[in-house]
């Protein structure tokens, strides 16, 4: 910057000044980015979005579908056990005896408060799952196990903080919690709603947060039935559609869900990369 006249009267040149100025536009200017990448990703980590995992081939991605629709006898397994308190919940600390509405009406101590430590692995239940101690109730050894077998299902997905998985749970036991307690709470609804019942509303409401629901199957009577899926397969945010294949050429997606079952090629299902469908399949191969 060139010397000025009025430079001759000042101590400092007014080169310097503006220079000050700049600086200090810097430096609010960095203040203010750091404020928005913190709420960013305090907003992320209130509401964290869902892990997405691509494969290489078509091939891989079935393997790995059938891996996921094979896993629904394994989560179904996990749930009844605790509803039960049988199976692998036996293996871990007892609930106490302070138990609430659910935990008398046999819901496995679903709602039962624990001030204590409860053990899992290496480390205590409060602190695999929350990442600290805290009281709690007795379905944090459920959430546990939940959690436990989606990173095993997804091993490709490291994130062990606060994620997608810990929502989904977090608002399906929510929801369990609100819709069994207003059973529970009216009139003569215990006789109404026996354990087995109240049960199947919990088993139903977490594999619907997982998998999606209404499906048809072939139930035990041989009439037809709800059961886990949905109804219609659009790349919804399931557990199934974490994984995926993209064509490196026309870019387009195959979705988990379209590749877990043999039956079919599933060619009429595939989206842009916006998530929208698309009117053509991929043809490059």
């Amino acid at each position: 910057m060139e010397p000025q006249l009025v430079d001759f009267y000042n101590e400092m040149p007014s080169g310097i000044n503006v220079i000050e100025k700049m600086n200090d536009e810097l430096s609010e200017l960095q203040k203010n980015y750091a404020d928005l990448t913190r709420k960013y990703k305090e907003l992320e980590q209130k509401n964290p979005q869902m892990p997405k995992i691509r494969v290489k081939t078509r091939d891989e991605l079935r393997v790995y579908g059938r891996k996921v629709y094979y896993s629904v006898d394994t989560f179904t397994k996990i749930i009844r056990d605790f509803l039960n308190h049988e199976g692998w919940i036996l293996e871990y600390d007892n609930p106490c005896k302070l138990k609430d509405i659910m935990g008398y009406a046999g819901c496995g101590d679903w709602d039962t408060w624990e001030k204590n430590d409860l053990k899992w692995g290496n480390t205590t239940a409060q602190k695999f799952y929350y990442g600290r101690q805290k009281h709690t109730e007795y379905n944090i050894y459920l959430k546990c196990k939940l959690l436990e077998e989606l990173y095993n299902l997804f091993p490709e997905y490291k994130n062990r903080e606060y994620n997608w998985f810990h929502r989904i749970i977090d608002d399906c036991f929510s929801n369990i919690r609100y819709t069994i307690h207003t059973i529970l709470t009216q009139l003569n609804a215990r006789a109404l709603f026996p354990k087995w019942q109240l049960h199947d509303i919990i088993f139903k409401t977490i594999m619907e947060q997982l998998f999606g629901w209404g499906r048809e199957i072939e139930a035990v009577e041989a009439c037809s039935t709800e059961g886990v899926f949905p109804i219609n397969y659009d790349n919804s945010d399931y557990i199934q559609n974490i994984i995926y294949y993209q064509c490196e050429k026309c870019k387009k997606i195959f979705a988990g869900e379209d590749a877990m079952e043999q039956s079919g090629n599933g060619d009429d299902y595939w989206y842009d990369e916006s998530g929208k469908p698309c009117r053509e399949p991929c043809k490059c191969n």
